[in-house]
C-alpha cells in the first residue's frame, strides 16, 4: 500500500505530537523532585584539649523554629551539651562558617544573604555576598554505608582516621573534629548529630 503525501504528513505530526508529550511529562515530572536541605548544620569554635571542653556553633531546627545555638561539650559530665547562648532566627540556615580568627560565626540564611553573630550571638553584620573572611571546621571524608565507617581524610597524615558510626537515621553531612589529637568527632546527619571515637 502506497502512503500519500497527507497521510505521510499526519502520520509524522502525531509522532511529533507524542513526543512533545513525552518530553514534556519527563520535563514536568523532574521539576517536581525536591531535595530535602539540611536542617543541622555546625562549626567548631574551639576544640577540645586535656582541660578544655570543646565549644561548637549549631543551626537547627527546633519545634519548627530555625535556631542558632553555642554549645559546650562537658566531657566530663557524659558529653552532655551545655548551651551557652541560643538565638531563634527568621529562616531557617543554609550554611554555617566561622571567621578565620574564629571571633563570630556566619549563616547563610537566605540565598545571597549572610549573617555575622559575635560568639554571644548578637548581630554583628549583614551582607548580600559570601564573606571572603570565612572558614569551615569540616573535614573531608568518605562514608562506607555497609560498614557505617567514615574514612577522615587530613593533610598532615597519610593514612585516614576511621570512625565508627552506629546510627541509622543518615548519611552523614558533614564531620568536624572536637579534639586537639582527632580522637572525638563531630558527626551530622540530615536532622540529628552525635559524637564518634577516631581510631
Amino acid at each position: 500500500m502506497i502512503e500519500s503525501t497527507r497521510e505521510k504528513t499526519l502520520r509524522m505530526g502525531l509522532i511529533g505530537l507524542c513526543v512533545l508529550i513525552v518530553l514534556g511529562g519527563l520535563f514536568y515530572s523532574s521539576s517536581q523532585v525536591t531535595v530535602p536541605e539540611r536542617s543541622v548544620h555546625a562549626e567548631v569554635l574551639s576544640a577540645g584539649g586535656e582541660d578544655r571542653n570543646p565549644v561548637i556553633a549549631v543551626a537547627k531546627m527546633v519545634q519548627d523554629q530555625p535556631v542558632l545555638v553555642i554549645y559546650e561539650i562537658d566531657k566530663r559530665n557524659q558529653y552532655y551539651f551545655k548551651v551557652l547562648h541560643s538565638v531563634s532566627l527568621k529562616k531557617s540556615v543554609k550554611e554555617l562558617g566561622v571567621t578565620k580568627d574564629k571571633s563570630g560565626i556566619w549563616a547563610q540564611v537566605d540565598q545571597g544573604q549572610w549573617i555575622l553573630f559575635s560568639p554571644s550571638l548578637d548581630v554583628l553584620e549583614e551582607r548580600k555576598k559570601s564573606p571572603s573572611s570565612m572558614i569551615s571546621s569540616q573535614q573531608s571524608f568518605e562514608y562506607d554505608e555497609h560498614d557505617q565507617l567514615l574514612d577522615i581524610s587530613l593533610r598532615e597524615r597519610k593514612d585516614p582516621i576511621r570512625v565508627k558510626v552506629s546510627d541509622g537515621e543518615g548519611v552523614p553531612a558533614e564531620v568536624h573534629s572536637l579534639s586537639e589529637d582527632r580522637s572525638l568527632w563531630l558527626v551530622v546527619l540530615p536532622e540529628d548529630m552525635l559524637l564518634a571515637q577516631g581510631r
